[in-house]
């Protein structure tokens, strides 16, 4: 399994994503030019809404020409985005469509290296595949940020954006040594996908739903929370649950291939659940750490065990199509609670609504469990 191709694919994915979680710290160099948080929020929304509306359309494309050119495709556009930013010095309109590149970077290469993770991973090891190949990304979560801040505070934001294209360079580098076989079925131009396979995919996207919505409300509304909650400190949450969600995939990677893919994303989106349900009791950082233990735990298993399942139902000549589907559902997910868990916050105060959208999430998870 750990073939040179999948072992490019992964560093070229950890370069990549390296370059653009570095993007998290964006908002600072807007607010230096001036900007407010309303263009803060609707410049880094444009990466969501251009993820969104062109991963479908990627998918056919990498069933039809190939999984190399659309990773080089998302890399080259990476690039020009990071080159671009070398050179701004005012806040405008180009900053929207930097950043809307920057999303449609990020669909052109996870879709096909995930497909071609697919095509590399043997059946009987894939959420093992999965779990380790992540790590790649994990890690560039919390990797990334350190590493732009110390260069911001050491040379500038110049110097940041400088570093931030000799990475996507690198990966370019990367992605240009790897070797990739080319499937039988996207040398004939790709397959359909009918009502039948869309009807076995559901639980699929139930779940890959659920994650997204999960893990966007832990992490984009986490920290003003504790701040409201008295917590001096929400950084431990953030490490402790990394810690767990890197650990499981690699010490439990092979679970979900010996014992099934449902008997782990069942307990898993339960788990998830469960932790959003303990936020509206959080009052103390022992209360905190719990949550962190449960939801980085639940991480681990849900995302590997989530695409197995999605690469074991995807027809080898529409994998392209089947997982780009998959990722949509994950960042709609994410969306649909960054945008829809503001607005009920504001209507009911955070502790209802993490109880009310953890008790959806239950729900969720029963309709999981009631399909097949």
């Amino acid at each position: 399994m750990y073939t040179r191709p999948f072992v490019l694919a992964a560093l070229a994915n950890f370069l990549f994503f390296t370059n653009l979680n570095a993007y998290t710290l964006l908002p600072l160099y807007i607010q230096h030019l001036g900007g407010r948080e309303g263009q803060i929020g609707t410049i880094m929304a444009m990466y969501s809404l251009a993820a969104i509306c062109c991963q479908l359309s990627v998918g056919p494309l990498i069933d039809r020409f190939g999984r190399k050119p659309f990773m080089l495709l998302g890399i080259a556009i990476a690039a020009g985005v990071a080159f671009s930013f070398t050179l701004t010095g005012t806040l405008g309109w180009h900053f929207y469509l930097l950043r809307f590149l920057q999303g449609l970077a990020y669909a052109a290469f996870i879709t096909s290296n995930l497909t071609l993770l697919a095509d590399l991973a043997p059946p009987s090891r894939r959420a093992e595949a999965v779990g380790i190949f992540g790590v790649s990304g994990l890690l560039t979560i919390a990797l990334a940020p350190a590493l732009g801040e110390a260069v911001l505070t050491a040379w500038g934001f110049r110097a940041f954006f400088a570093v931030t294209l000799l990475l996507i360079l690198a990966a370019l580098a990367v992605c240009l040594a790897m070797e990739i076989p080319v499937p039988p079925a996207v040398a004939k131009g790709g397959g359909t996908l009918g009502a039948g396979f869309w009807w076995t995919y559901i639980p699929v996207l139930t779940a890959a739903f659920q994650f997204g919505l999960a893990n966007s409300i832990v992490f984009f509304f986490l920290p003003p929370f504790a701040r409201q909650a008295g917590l001096p400190r929400v950084a431990p949450f953030y490490l402790l649950y990394s810690m767990m969600a890197v650990a499981v995939r690699f010490l439990g990677g092979r679970i979900a291939d010996r014992f099934g893919r449902r008997q782990v994303i069942l307990p898993s989106l339960v788990a998830l659940s469960v932790g959003v349900l303990l936020f509206s009791l959080l009052r103390s950082t022992a209360v905190l750490l719990v949550i962190a233990v449960i939801n980085g735990t639940a991480h681990g298993f849900v995302y590997p065990a989530t695409s197995a399942l999605a690469f074991d139902r995807a027809p080898q000549g529409a994998r392209g199509k089947a997982l780009a589907a998959f990722n949509t559902a994950v960042l709609v997910g994410s969306t649909t609670g960054g945008v829809g868990f503001g607005w009920l916050v504001e209507l009911t105060g955070y502790r209802p609504a993490f109880a009310a959208v953890g008790a959806a999430l239950l729900a969720g998870s029963a309709l999981f469990g009631a399909r097949r």
